[in-house]
């Protein structure tokens, strides 16, 4: 493949770099906004895999329905009923990921799939879990020391379509309640529950080096293992921005917000909505174009509402084995 090729791909696909690590991190639910750069929607023009590993670095504070920082998360407002917590939560994660991008298409749209593990330690979404499953008012600290395989994201589902400029996607994955999950334990990795993310996105490049892109993605959840409890549904809308330069390096920034949509069921239910928004910038260099590259980025939370939120760190390296040819 030629230089010029090389960096025409990368430009369409700059490798995802998922701050999947910071998923759980801050929210509710598994998806969190901005997992992915502004072109990571998109399937790249030529096919093959992408090997990545990423570490992932995130701290987290609980704020209040007011928007403030907070030591009490209210589990009901009738009869009145809070729990007092006394603590930041930090979250280190490991995170290997594989891509395929096939050959050929599929409905007229170029396809591909996703894999991704994660090696993480308790995370704001399970302390959030755990605090809102105590039944009297109490102040407790997550053992932050264990560290595991959480809950795994799969993506079968991925279409590109993309014509003059205009590029538009859509995906379905599933989370798997595979990390460790047991009722009201402090210790937990995963969630207890699966989560179906349906993702619409659309870019469009007024040039070969600028790129305008914004998705939705509605995520449902099922009742969580051993629990009389059903994490309600989430809306988030990702936007973003890139400019690439010759050789594939690229910066941008981001940003999205998130809404919860409907009401939590169960005996450990949250009664009121929660909401989060965030920005964040990256970049990535290509040591060997085409091959092998580097990318880091950075997200910060504001105007959120009823959930764990702060900022987050990713740095990681990825590996591609494309066909020389299409």
């Amino acid at each position: 493949m030629k230089s010029t090729k090389i960096a025409d791909c990368l430009k369409s696909f700059l490798i995802i770099s998922i701050s999947f690590a910071s998923i759980n991190s801050y929210s509710q639910g598994h998806y969190a906004g901005s997992s992915f750069n502004p072109n990571d929607y998109f399937i790249s023009p030529a096919s093959g895999w992408v090997f990545s590993l990423y570490y992932s670095y995130s701290q987290m504070d609980y704020y209040n329905d007011a928007g403030e920082k907070a030591d009490v998360i209210e589990i009901n407002q009738d009869p009145p009923f809070s729990v007092e917590i006394g603590q930041k939560v930090k979250t280190h994660s490991v995170i290997p990921m594989i891509i395929y991008f096939g050959k050929g298409k599929i409905l007229n749209a170029r396809w591909g799939f996703l894999a991704l593990p994660i090696i993480n330690s308790p995370n704001a979404s399970i302390a959030l879990e755990f605090y809102s499953g105590q039944n009297s008012a109490s102040s407790e600290t997550i053992n932050i020391k264990s560290f595991g395989f959480g809950d795994f994201y799969l993506q079968p589902v991925w279409l590109t379509w993309e014509k003059s400029g205009f590029s538009t996607t859509f995906s379905y994955g599933f989370w798997m309640p595979v990390g460790k999950y047991e009722y009201n334990d402090p210790e937990n990795i995963g969630l207890g529950y699966w989560s179906h993310n349906f993702r619409v996105a659309a870019r469009y490049k007024p040039s070969s080096k600028y790129s305008l892109t914004g998705a939705a993605t509605f995520e449902l959840n099922s009742k969580q293992k051993g629990a009389d409890f059903k994490e309600a549904p989430h809306l988030t809308l990702d936007y973003g921005a890139s400019y690439n330069f010759t050789m594939g390096h690229e910066i941008g920034f981001f940003g999205f917000g998130t809404w919860q949509t409907g009401n939590d069921q169960g005996e450990k239910a949250v009664l009121l909505k929660d909401q989060v928004y965030g920005l964040g910038i990256y970049g990535s260099y290509w040591f060997v174009p085409g091959k092998l590259g580097v990318l880091s980025r950075f997200t910060n939370n504001f105007g959120t509402r009823n959930r764990f939120a702060g900022f987050a760190f990713q740095v990681g390296v990825n590996y591609l084995l494309f066909n020389q040819s299409k």
